[in-house]
């Protein structure tokens, strides 16, 4: 972070998500307006496929199967940003990780160096349990920045738009 520019580095954090592909219009438009660099990340969630494995949802050949499914899912959602970008003279750096969602967030925002995190807004939590299952809340509670969670569509489209 510089003086000059207290939003160098943001990193963006899409799970494919409607929400999440929002939060990447106003991450687009807030990079620039404040002349930041963009990053998006986008993070196989291997936990939760071990987890499908361990309680016998998958066999180990439907978790590659389902693996690789994510990851080319994931090159789409992160070219779909880029093209979003490029419409708007934006230029974009992606990342796919495999890993613990916010763990993966966490680490790349210490070796981007970034200054802030914005991800969709978070899902609906009906239970403790679900709280910890969430990786967008937990985001939030362990990035080592600030995080920005983008709500309200119809005012993001406008602000995209207006570019």
């Amino acid at each position: 972070m510089s003086d000059a520019n207290p939003l160098g580095n943001i990193l963006l954090y899409i799970d494919g998500s409607d929400n999440s592909l929002v939060a990447a219009r106003m991450a687009i438009a807030m990079s620039k307006v404040y002349e930041s660099n963009l990053r998006v990340i986008y993070v196989v969630n291997e936990k939760l496929l071990n987890e499908l494995l361990k309680a016998k949802v998958f066999v180990q050949m439907e978790k590659m199967d389902y693996e690789r499914d994510l990851e080319e899912d994931g090159k789409r959602y992160l070219n779909y940003v880029v093209k979003l970008a490029d419409e708007k003279g934006v230029r974009v750096e992606t990342v796919l990780k495999k890993g613990v969602v916010h763990e993966e967030v966490s680490r790349e925002v210490d070796e981007y160096g970034a200054d802030l995190v914005i991800q969709g807004e978070l899902g609906e939590i009906h239970s403790l349990k679900d709280s910890f299952y969430e990786e967008g809340e937990r985001i939030v509670r362990k990035a080592p920045c600030p995080v920005m969670v983008v709500r309200d569509r119809d005012r993001v489209e406008r602000i995209y738009d207006s570019l």
